[in-house]
């Protein structure tokens, strides 16, 4: 990324909007440079001004709509009193996302077996956000006697498993049609992760 994109510039904005329209529409390896200086009403000049490749363009719209996510989980998470209840809806409002971005985004499935290796350098720049959260919540169930007492490690790891699980079932659910949970299925799976099914 260039130093120039850190600033919040509506130029930079509208590159992104644009970009992502033409990405949903035609998919990663369809669209072009010059498609998206097109789309913004732009030289190819300019937009390399902002980003170098178009992967650094994609790459920026990906954060973009992690961090729009991140910013909602965090605001329903914070509405809950109980740790339970706080991992619950962070589970199942993540999931919920990735359900509805694989309707969306489904242009991208092709993409993302043949790209696999850009996805995961983005996917790694938000896990240790979720980590540091489901931590958190974790520090507050101990707090609040919900969940037995566990050293920082044991929580880096439990945090660190989870959100593998998180993106294995993530994988899943936004690569394979067939893999679709409903509400309820979503709400036991976050529930099980949470209190375990011992009885």
């Amino acid at each position: 990324m260039s130093n120039s994109q850190d600033l919040k510039d509506p130029f930079r904005e509208e590159i992104l909007i644009g970009a992502r329209d033409l990405f949903e529409r035609f998919g990663f390896k369809k669209t072009t440079m010059e498609d998206i200086a097109r789309q913004v009403g732009k030289s190819k000049s300019a937009l390399y001004y902002y980003y170098k490749t178009k992967e650094e363009i994609f790459e920026a719209v990906v954060l973009s709509d992690i961090e729009s996510l991140q910013a909602g989980v965090v605001e329903v998470v914070k509405k809950e009193e109980s740790a339970t209840r706080k991992f619950h809806v962070l589970i199942t409002s993540m999931l919920e996302d990735i359900k509805l971005k694989a309707n969306k985004f489904s242009i991208f499935k092709s993409d993302m077996y043949e790209n696999h290796y850009m996805f995961e350098g983005i996917l790694k720049k938000r896990d240790s956000y979720i980590e540091e959260l489901i931590k958190d919540i974790l520090i507050l169930g101990i707090s609040q006697h919900e969940v037995r007492m566990m050293n920082n490690a044991e929580m880096g790891l439990w945090a660190k498993m989870i959100n593998l699980t998180l993106k294995a079932i993530g994988n899943k659910i936004f690569l394979e049609d067939d893999f679709n949970l409903s509400a309820g299925q979503l709400s036991f799976m976050a529930d099980s992760l949470f209190n375990g099914v011992r009885s």
